[in-house]
């Protein structure tokens, strides 16, 4: 009976027609006690309704999370509700969700593009592409927020924010190299405040902070005589020279990677007049393609990392329910680092903003983020999908919030008692007593619950994927491309 369920798209509800299908094969289980080959029958305990929608592939527009029947079951633009995507390496993240999804948005994006499969595969209008590996790349301006700005103040608290980004909190520091980081975060603000309003774009700066000693450093943010700078490197008068100088270490090892690449100081720079470029505001009208190979992934991690929480930041300025969706696409999210994604979350859905993160694992998240976070982070996604996870810690709570059906089975017991029993002998006129044994069977039912979907099947979905919301679950065909399966 479960499969006939699945059959008639009990997971897919959204359809008059799948409406009505389930109605009728709840209907029977409600009145008919059919057993199945085991003795035992199901009661469906699991709330079927679905706020995916199934329309004509030819129709079809917003996110695509798979295939159902002929239909396509999606999530339109205009509705709100972001996205968790899970699934190990070639699994289809990508391809069989990012990949349909871009091919029918109708607003904006911003894309990880690792290895640029996903950008030559989706044809979208008003493209920018940057791509740090390529000296030649459409540049990215990593000031333009804080030169847009005209309040000082202003301008000082975003370059504080970009100094936390690129020296962020990691949950796994211990108290000395949290040392170490918070006051070398300290350090790097006063270096960007004071020369950023001397006129040096951002790779200069690194590269100035990179080449001091720490009291070359100090003295120079010193002589350009800005207050709010001097203001952060006070705590370092009379400490002592060894602190300052982990310290300083610290710093240097957070921005190295600006300071030294020489193709990151032709591509990420303020822009020659009329020359096109990519900054967060861009977003408004144009799709944006990060692309990076995945063997530099690790190099260009803290890279990735700014340009995503600045994109994030500027996203969540914009007025409530105004503008063009944007969808923001975050493939690989466990190798950015840490940004303040549960803040994001909460704040994006009433700014036409739809967050989809693609990541492995439960795991890869925890190390990140670790387990009370990424729950709080998991209860503001609306939409979740499963590819397919052979990690347990993934298995088990995608498996419990699926659901459970209760089963009535039956339990045969057989009772024997000793019995005397007259009988006539052979002998006419004789009778004897004969000892013998009373066997009767009982049939009891009995209630157990099981899941729908066990742990160890997500690990083995083949061509399916999980869909759930908070109002239930949908398992669909992944809309791969006709060359692909997973077998």
């Amino acid at each position: 009976m479960l499969k006939a369920l699945l059959m008639y798209g009990v997971f897919a509800v959204g359809v008059p027609a799948a409406l009505s299908a389930l109605g009728n094969e709840l209907d029977k289980l409600s009145n008919k006690s059919g057993n199945d080959s085991n003795g035992s029958k199901a009661m469906l305990t699991v709330n079927p309704k679905s706020k995916a929608k199934l329309m004509n592939p030819l129709t079809a527009s917003g996110i695509i999370f798979g295939k159902h029947g002929d239909l396509l079951a999606c999530s339109p633009e205009d509705e709100e509700g972001h996205v968790a995507i899970f699934g190990g390496t070639g699994l289809g993240k990508t391809l069989a969700i990012l990949v349909p999804t871009l091919r029918k948005w109708r607003g904006t994006a911003f894309v990880i593009d690792l290895a640029g499969d996903i950008n030559k595969n989706v044809d979208m209008p008003n493209k920018i592409i940057y791509e740090p590996e390529n000296p030649e790349s459409t540049p990215y301006n990593i000031f333009a927020e804080i030169d847009e700005t005209e309040d000082e103040d202003e301008q000082n608290e975003l370059l504080a924010t970009l100094a936390h980004l690129l020296m962020p909190d990691v949950r796994r520091d211990n108290s000395t190299s949290m040392f170490f980081k918070t006051e070398g975060r300290k350090m790097l603000t006063a270096a960007l405040i004071a020369f950023y309003h001397a006129g040096y774009d951002f790779i200069d700066i690194c590269k100035i902070i990179v080449k001091s000693d720490w009291e070359t450093l100090l003295v120079g943010i010193n002589n350009q005589k800005n207050e709010k700078a001097k203001d952060f490197i006070s705590s370092f008068e009379g400490a002592k020279a060894e602190n300052t100088a982990g310290c300083k270490q610290a710093l240097d090892k957070a921005i190295n990677l600006f300071a030294f690449s020489e193709k990151l100081k032709r591509n990420i720079r303020r822009p020659e007049p009329g020359e096109q470029y990519f900054s967060p505001d861009k977003l408004e009208e144009h799709n944006a393609f990060v692309i990076l190979e995945d063997a530099k992934l690790k190099v260009y991690a803290p890279l990735l990392h700014v340009v995503t929480a600045q994109s994030l930041n500027y996203m969540s300025k914009r007025e409530n329910y105004t503008g063009k969706t944007i969808l923001f696409c975050l493939d690989e999210l466990a190798t950015y680092g840490r940004i303040d994604l549960t803040e994001a979350l909460r704040k994006l859905r009433k700014k036409r903003v739809r967050v989809m993160t693609l990541t492995q694992s439960m795991a890869d998240m925890d190390l990140i983020y670790g387990w009370d976070e990424r729950k709080v982070m998991m209860d503001n996604f609306a939409f979740t999908v499963i590819l397919g996870s052979d990690d347990p810690n993934t298995q088990e709570p995608f498996s419990k919030k699926i659901g459970e059906i209760t089963v009535i089975k039956t339990r045969k017991s057989i009772t024997e008692r000793p019995i005397e029993k007259v009988v006539e002998s052979a002998i006419p006129g004789r009778m004897y007593t004969m000892r013998t044994k009373e066997v009767s069977e009982t049939v009891q039912e009995y209630e157990h619950t099981e899941r729908l979907i066990p742990p160890a099947e997500l690990g083995r979905l083949g061509d399916d994927l999980i869909l759930l919301t908070r109002d239930g679950h949908m398992r669909l065909k992944k809309n791969f491309p006709p060359r692909y399966s997973i077998l």
